[in-house]
């Protein structure tokens, strides 16, 4: 009998990459079978499709969804009986290039098939063999005699082979990396009403404060404390400067040039303290080495600071580091923080659930369907960063054709209508588009829409390592 998955299933996706047939796929997914898509058998939970399963039969000793299953919910079918013989059968239509000699593995307790009846026949052995305390061991040599094994070429008669088309497909197994080259797509500037603008410069006008007092005091507050705040670490500057959404008042690179410039007289006075203490006379030859002694720290401290720069990293992406009193300072402003950073952050990113090395990242599965993204509300607008998948998933056929694991760029194109945002991606090279036709899970196009609460204007977006961003600016504003 085909395996089936209860309504118990947690989505962990365990089974899937288990299965020897590509019989197993995600819940609200289209399988492929005789290469043509269907519906989903089921819109909630993984699903089996029983035409591709075999239960394992030539495979493994036992049905490898149910051994990897963390609640048990991959049980038999009991509207669905099938003989060991019909499984094996349907595993060699499903695998043309595989043999299966004499003794393949198998779930059953007898070497050979026989008929979808002795099949029933078999299994109401079994069970009478354990209500009569296992006095039904003469019934086992019966069973696995020569007449049931000379019925088997019966079996694969006509009969069998006319159902084969119900049963085709390739599967996936784990394979070694090819070296055929595969196309990409253009991954960026096809798009609708994008603005003739930088990135940088609409990210500015989204990031535009829309004015009033409490904006312009904290704008303010923060241009005051530029030369402090510009000990902080790149992550809690780069915060406060999204709290302050005005540039003018507060940016990561002009408040680390400030601090900086702001230690080369910090050091040199605190050194000069430190030598007042220890006996040094002011004022004299004795607080000079003192004095250079803070100079030269406020040197080395701003070369490694800005080591990024020195290596010709441009400055609007260097990561400025914070000083030797940047970590204290930032436990101190910690709370403020956390006050005045609002991200407004959303999307639809899984969770992994049960996982294991062994499995399918649940992360990469998704971004296959668009799905693994994040909103942020600016003042102005809106920025999205929407994941592209970074793997192409292992099957048999990815083996034949020679193509590796990396993942070449979608072709993408970006729309506004209305409210709402429309991405669009397409696996351009037809080699892994059949793939991406034999695999589950795994779509060639995906067509993502997310709404947002205001009309939308135009946009801008940049695209680097398989990361997609969007700055779209409110219409209202």
């Amino acid at each position: 009998m085909a395996t089936i998955i209860t309504d118990d299933c947690i989505n962990c996706a365990a089974c899937e990459p288990e299965c020897p047939n590509t019989a197993i796929y995600q819940g609200d997914i289209e399988y492929e079978q005789d290469g043509v898509k269907h519906a989903a058998l089921s819109a909630d939970f993984f699903y089996i499709v029983g035409d591709k399963c075999t239960e394992c039969v030539g495979f493994f000793d036992e049905e490898a969804c149910a051994v990897v299953c963390p609640v048990d919910c991959c049980i038999p079918d009991p509207e669905r009986p099938e003989s060991e013989q019909l499984l094996i059968e349907r595993a060699r239509v499903l695998h043309p290039e595989t043999e299966f000699a004499e003794g393949f593995p198998s779930r059953f307790s007898g070497g050979g098939g026989d008929d979808s009846a002795a099949g029933d026949s078999a299994a109401g052995d079994s069970a009478a063999g354990d209500t009569g305390s296992g006095d039904g061991v003469a019934v086992a040599p019966v069973q696995a005699a020569a007449p049931v094994q000379a019925a088997a070429p019966v079996q694969a008669a006509a009969p069998v082979q006319a159902a084969a088309a119900s049963w085709s497909g390739r599967v996936e197994k784990a394979v070694r990396p090819g070296n055929t080259v595969v196309a990409s797509g253009n991954p960026g500037e096809r798009s609708e009403a994008e603005l003739g603008l930088s990135y940088r410069e609409v990210v500015d006008m989204a990031e535009e404060p829309l004015g009033g007092v409490t904006s312009t005091l904290r704008g303010l507050a923060a241009l005051l404390l530029s030369p402090l705040l510009g000990a902080l670490g790149h992550g809690p500057k780069a915060a406060i400067e999204a709290a302050v959404g005005n540039r003018a008042f507060f940016n990561v690179q002009t408040s680390t040039a400030l601090n900086v410039a702001n230690n080369f007289i910090l050091y040199p006075l605190l050194a000069m303290g430190v030598g007042l203490a220890l006996g040094a006379r002011p004022f004299t030859e004795d607080d000079k080495g003192w004095i250079f002694i803070g100079v030269v720290i406020a040197l080395l401290e701003s070369m490694v600071r800005l080591r990024q720069g020195l290596r010709g990293t441009p400055v609007a992406e260097m990561n400025m580091g914070a000083s030797l009193y940047g970590f204290p300072l930032g436990l101190l402003v910690q709370p403020l923080l956390e006050r005045l950073t609002e991200t407004g952050s959303s999307g639809a990113v899984p969770v992994q659930g049960f996982y294991g090395g062994e499995f399918e990242d649940k992360r990469e599965r998704q971004r296959r369907y668009g799905n693994v993204y994040t909103i942020e509300d600016l003042p102005r607008g809106y920025r999205i960063r929407l994941e592209l998948p970074r793997v192409i998933p292992p099957s048999a056929t990815r083996d034949e054709l020679g193509i590796g694991d990396e993942m070449p760029d979608y072709d993408l194109s970006v729309s506004v209508q209305g409210d709402s945002i429309t991405v669009k991606g397409s696996v351009v090279d037809e080699k892994l588009r059949t793939v991406f036709g034999v695999s589950s899970s795994c779509p060639a196009d995906f067509q993502t829409e997310i709404s947002l609460d205001q009309p939308l204007g135009g946009y801008r977006q940049r695209y680097s390592d398989k990361l997609l961003e969007i700055v779209v600016l409110k219409q209202a504003t």
